[in-house]
C-alpha cells in the first residue's frame, strides 16, 4: 500500500493537517508532491518519509510581522509570543516576501507605509503566490490612498496604529481559529 497516491484532501487527512496547509506546502515545494492537471498528488511512501522530520500537528501558528517600525515589531512579538504563537519579524516588504517563502506562515501583520517596498507592493507580490493567507493591515495613516489600493488585494482587516492589544488579540484569534495550520 505504500505506492498509494493521495489527492490533497487524503494527504491532509493522512498527515492530520488541514487541506489548505498541504496545498500551500505543495505550492512552495516543501512537501513531496506532483501535479496532475490542476490538482496536487502525493505518494504515501514519500509522505511517510517526509513526516518523520516534519510535524504539522500541534505546532503553534506562525505570524509574520512586516513593519519598518522596530517598536511596533517588538510589541507585536511580545503580544503574540505570550499567546503561544511563533513570530517572524522583518522590516520591509522584500524581507517579508523572503520570510514568507521560507516559513509556513498562517497570518501576516503588515504595515502600509514602508521604505523599499510598501505594503501595497508587498500584497501584490504575495497574492501571486498565495491568494488565501490572511493579512491584517496596520497603519498610522487611515486616510491614505494606499488603503484603497491595498483593499483591492483583499486583505482581511485594517487596524489603526497605535495597536490596541485587546483588539489585535481578538482579531488574530478569530482569524487563526478559522484557517488551517
Amino acid at each position: 500500500m505504500s505506492s498509494k497516491i493521495f489527492n490533497a484532501s487524503e494527504a491532509a487527512e493522512f498527515l492530520g493537517a488541514h487541506v489548505e496547509t498541504v496545498r500551500r506546502l505543495a505550492r512552495r515545494g516543501r512537501i513531496p508532491s506532483f501535479k496532475v492537471g490542476k490538482d496536487w498528488r502525493f505518494r504515501k511512501a514519500d509522505l511517510l518519509h517526509w513526516a518523520e522530520n516534519h510535524h504539522l500537528r500541534n505546532q503553534p501558528p506562525v505570524i509574520l510581522v512586516v513593519d519598518d517600525d522596530r517598536p511596533v515589531r517588538d510589541l507585536a512579538r511580545q503580544i503574540f509570543e505570550r499567546q503561544g504563537y511563533q513570530v517572524r519579524e522583518v522590516s520591509d516588504g522584500i524581507e517579508g516576501l523572503a520570510a514568507f517563502n521560507r516559513e509556513n506562515v498562517q497570518l501576516i501583520l503588515l504595515d502600509l507605509q514602508m521604505p523599499t517596498m510598501n505594503g501595497v507592493e508587498f500584497l501584490a507580490h504575495l497574492r501571486r503566490f498565495d491568494k488565501n493567507v490572511p493579512v491584517i493591515l496596520i497603519t498610522g495613516y487611515p486616510d491614505s490612498e494606499l488603503i484603497t489600493e491595498a483593499m483591492q488585494q483583499s486583505p482581511v482587516l485594517l487596524l489603526p496604529k497605535p495597536i490596541e492589544k485587546e483588539m489585535l488579540l481578538r482579531v488574530t484569534g478569530a482569524i487563526l481559529t478559522n484557517i488551517p495550520n
